[in-house]
């Protein structure tokens, strides 16, 4: 007896395609979807129903502006070159402690990460002038496209005074190297900006600027003079050419270092005139609520 007994079931595929229909009813597809349901209906195919027009999704997102992936490739490249400073942090360490065997392998280590770090300044520099370059392109509704040229031109002087920072950080590192292999003195005030303690703003890094590129001119004619007193030195050519290569760099990043000068310079003038505005506003205030004091009196 058991065994003769059917369970009873209901399809409900019915049911699903009418929630489905007047689902995408509303969307723009919607015409063509019933149509090609009505062609492609044969009665008792109904798998064919189910899934015929799958391949066809409304989606109404908006994508983000160009210069968001170039502020995160900015972002991602500073990453990778603060990890490449440390590292060359450790070979440089290494590097001045005395010894008497071969350092050519060294050498070339430090000057092809020199190089790497350098290059990826420029590749953000590059990267922040196209920000710039996009968020000039006017799009449609035009509120819209000032609001985000707006918030473009901010995130491109954000980056470029982290970028700032950053080089002007490693520079100051070089100095320091430069002065180590030279066996010279070096300024605490350096030691400190080196270390990322302190860093220089406005006319100070300016001028931390030129004084780092007279020392790297004085060391390369120096290096030039002590070369043509003795040039068959082995020993003294490598040093002169390790020390050139560094006095390079520093001119490199001070360049850079300028070029970015501009974008900050003008982040820093309308912070000031925000933080004037906000104490004119406070002042107005007070002068308000006398004036109310003085009537209720």
């Amino acid at each position: 007896m058991s065994s003769q007994f059917q369970p009873t079931t209901r399809s409900r595929t019915g049911l699903f395609l009418s929630y489905r229909d007047s689902r995408t009813t509303s969307t723009r597809f919607s015409r063509t979807k019933i149509s090609r349901y009505a062609e492609s209906d044969t009665g008792d195919d109904e798998q064919e129903r189910l899934i015929g027009m799958s391949s066809h999704v409304a989606l109404d997102v908006e994508l983000p502006p160009k210069w968001v992936d170039d502020a995160e490739s900015v972002q991602e490249t500073l990453g990778e070159t603060e990890r490449k400073i440390a590292t060359l942090d450790k070979l440089h360490a290494k590097h001045v402690l005395p010894g008497f065997s071969d350092r050519s392998h060294e050498e070339r280590e430090i000057e092809t990460l020199t190089s790497d770090i350098t290059r990826d300044f420029r590749r953000c520099q590059a990267l922040i002038q196209k920000i710039g370059s996009e968020a000039q392109v006017h799009t449609f509704p035009p509120k819209k496209s000032h609001s985000q040229s707006l918030a473009a031109k901010n995130l491109q002087r954000g980056l470029a005074a982290q970028v700032q920072d950053l080089s002007a950080t490693f520079r100051k590192k070089q100095r320091v190297y430069m002065e180590k292999l030279q066996g010279h003195a070096i300024k605490n005030q350096d030691l400190l900006i080196a270390s990322g303690t302190i860093s220089l703003k406005g006319s100070d890094g300016m001028t931390a600027v030129d004084d780092d590129v007279a020392a790297a001119s004085h060391t390369q004619n120096q290096s030039l003079s002590l070369v043509q007193h003795d040039p068959e030195t082995v020993n003294l050519q490598a040093r002169d050419r390790e020390l050139s290569e560094i006095a390079k760099s520093i001119a490199q990043l001070a360049e850079l270092f300028k070029d970015l000068s501009a974008l900050v310079i003008d982040q820093g003038t309308l912070l000031d005139s925000v933080e004037y505005n906000i104490e004119q506003t406070a002042v107005r205030m007070e002068e308000a609520v006398k004036e109310l004091n003085v009537a209720q009196t």
